[in-house]
């Protein structure tokens, strides 16, 4: 086959539409699954969805999480304790959160870690409809909510209209300094099956008169059958499955195009290659077919995210699906270069 009067060796086309199949699909996946993420968390509004509702009363201190929440934060990690506010205008939350739970998609700054979001310093990160309230003072941004003035970490949102974007998070000691330590507030997890454990051990570090009151059942921890079955666990198989059988695809068009460059495997011999300089050419045609196919894999992606709304690429999801052609790619010449040895050996 001949290419702008170019011929192109046996098995090279066949090797270019696999990576370019692969690539187009590490592509859509990475990007439905970061939008599935992103819709999922405006939908349920910052949760993750297996959230637990809890509340405080009785409490005669209003430190009393000073005393509580170090005990936790240094015990577990990846969960996070909100304090809704009621507010009419805007959605305004109170968040502590240690290690990652769900973390909202930054347009500027930085989201809270657990030094920010259990912090001295009053802090907050809005939604970008809410963007207009910070105001710029030698090199930082405050804003003022409630006669408070909070030190703005980020702005949060997506740029299609979604709740995130109608939301301001605080840290936690402010939000009780509003509210009062006596309120409703939401425990949510990473883990779904953490959230017994951690609720347990909260409900245990409330000193009487204190108490908490929280609904927990042994039948929170969902079982691994459950959890197989979920929507999203479905929808990774689906993906996973897919990506497995184009990878197969890809091992087969391997072997294939590597026994047709055996001749010139011979010709290197002849001319002196040794087994080094042989594996360094091989690899060097593989992967230029393997970066053109990625990079038509691109344009396509680039091409289906002008007709549908839903993909949208980021600089991120590129660079993950271009480090996981290359590592994928070269597992697959690996295993084939060792199989194709084998075959010939024998």
């Amino acid at each position: 086959m001949k290419v702008a009067g170019r011929k192109i060796p046996k098995g090279t086309v066949l090797l270019f539409l696999s990576f370019t199949a692969i690539s187009l699909c590490l592509l859509l996946i990475l990007t439905a699954s970061r939008a599935e993420q992103t819709n999922s968390m405006s939908k349920n509004g910052m949760y993750s969805g297996h959230q637990k509702n809890f509340s405080v009363y009785n409490s005669e201190q209003e430190g009393l999480w000073e005393e509580v929440m170090p005990v936790l934060g240094a015990k577990y990690d990846d969960f996070a304790i909100y304090m809704p506010l009621q507010d009419p205008e805007m959605i305004v939350r109170g968040v502590c959160v240690r290690g990652k739970v769900e973390e909202p998609p930054m347009l500027e700054g930085k989201y809270f870690d657990f030094a920010d979001s259990w912090s001295d310093t009053p802090k907050a990160v809005l939604g970008k409809q809410y963007r207009e309230m910070a105001v710029e003072r030698d090199g930082k941004r405050y804003c003022t909510y409630q006669g408070m003035e909070f030190e703005v970490a980020g702005v949060m949102g997506t740029k299609e209209d979604s709740r995130l974007n109608y939301m301001m998070l605080m840290d936690l000691r402010s939000a009780v300094r509003i509210a009062g330590i006596n309120s409703s507030y939401v425990l949510d997890t990473k883990k779904e099956a953490d959230l017994l454990e951690i609720g347990q051990e909260l409900n245990s570090l409330f000193p009487l008169p204190a108490q908490v009151q929280i609904l927990l059942e042994a039948g929170d921890v969902v079982s691994p059958i459950a959890r197989l079955l979920s929507g999203g666990a479905l929808m990774d198989t689906m993906y996973v499955m897919i990506l497995i059988s184009f990878s197969l695809s890809t091992i087969l068009v391997t072997l294939i195009w590597l026994r047709f460059r055996r001749q010139i495997i011979y010709v290197w011999q002849l001319c002196g290659y040794e087994g080094r300089m042989q594996r360094l050419e091989i690899s060097k045609h593989f992967f230029l077919a393997a970066g053109a196919g990625f990079a038509a894999g691109f344009l396509l992606a680039v091409l289906l995210s002008f007709i549908l709304e839903d993909i949208r690429m980021g600089a991120a999801d590129i660079l993950q699906a271009f480090g996981m052609t290359v590592g994928l790619g070269a597992v697959i010449l690996f295993l084939c270069y060792a199989l194709d040895r084998m075959a010939k050996s024998y």
